[in-house]
């Protein structure tokens, strides 16, 4: 959406980053081809190899939802390892 664009002002996208999201982690899993996001306000998420838009894999662990989900790893075996630094702000 025009909402979310690649050239938004940068008021305008802070003020809008809870719809538009903000990827802070980025990782290729090398066997399969799919791109993992660690996003601050959307947890975290996957796009396969054939593109398209990011699908949820976790918002909340224990029932707590994810709050500042900021980077991510993953291991030879494909697990996926990501951090949330706050269980209060996502900024």
């Amino acid at each position: 959406s025009e909402l979310c664009g690649p050239k938004p002002s940068p008021l305008a996208y802070t003020k809008n980053e809870h719809i538009c999201g903000r990827p802070l982690g980025l990782r290729f899993d090398k066997k399969t081809g799919d791109l993992y996001i660690a996003d601050a306000y959307f947890g975290l998420m996957k796009v396969g190899p054939e593109g398209g838009l990011a699908k949820p894999l976790v918002k909340e662990v224990e029932g707590v939802p994810l709050m500042f989900t900021n980077d991510l790893d993953i291991d030879d075996d494909g697990a996926v390892y990501f951090t949330d630094s706050s269980s209060v702000f996502q900024r």
